[in-house]
């Protein structure tokens, strides 16, 4: 009776191992990840905010189930307003100019390097720093009208933060669910962003 008691503990004691070491396993190497959340950006500066949906793709390596690095890019205030050429008129002879309207021009795809530490199914923070990208209008004036209008792009430095935790649903798949900040530093023509927001992203480990 008494080894039979031990075999029976022995083999719940290796089951358990397995499992342990099968999820340790899938946290581990490559995985990508692709997903939709709605989030806020601000540009103080240009006084546009917006709330929209969020786009967001990651590729990443996982050293282990507490680490891993992170190449991830997000998509923010998507839905942009499209410059008109009446947005401004052209007031006299020297070229002065009038502003009849402010399009809402807010669209900003951030790329950034991130470090994912923390356990995935209880909580983890992912810090990351890279490049910005400002959507901004542009105006092309002439001697007495406005000849055309449009939108251009500028890139600066961008830092971003997630908080979350990753939910299994349908047969275990696993699902991120995050809190994720950014902040995207314009250049000359559009003022620094602020963005925040949640976002749902199912993983893909391989």
């Amino acid at each position: 009776m008494t080894r039979s008691i031990l075999f029976r503990a022995a083999a719940v004691a290796l089951a358990a191992a397995a499992i342990s070491a099968a999820g340790a396993r899938a946290q581990a190497g490559p995985f990508v990840g692709v997903g939709v959340g709605m989030g806020s950006i601000n540009d103080p500066d240009a006084g546009n905010h917006r709330v929209s949906p969020v786009l967001h793709g990651r590729v990443g390596w996982g050293f282990s189930r507490s680490l891993a690095a992170v190449l991830e890019v997000g998509v923010h205030g998507l839905g942009d307003e499209q410059p008109r050429t009446s947005d401004i008129s052209v007031i006299n002879d020297f070229g002065a100019t009038q502003v009849n309207r402010r399009p809402e021009v807010i669209n900003t795809v951030s790329l950034l390097a991130s470090v994912q530490v923390g356990d995935p199914e209880q909580v983890y923070v992912r810090p990351g720093i890279g490049l910005g990208r400002h959507a901004f209008p542009i105006y092309l004036v002439g001697a007495s009208s406005v000849e055309r209008a449009d939108i251009s792009h500028e890139a600066g430095l961008a830092a971003g933060v997630a908080l979350g935790r990753v939910v299994r649903v349908a047969r275990g798949f696993p699902v991120a669910v995050e809190a994720v900040t950014l902040w995207s530093h314009g250049e000359d023509s559009a003022g620094s962003r602020w963005g925040a927001g949640v976002q749902v992203v199912p993983l893909l480990h391989f």
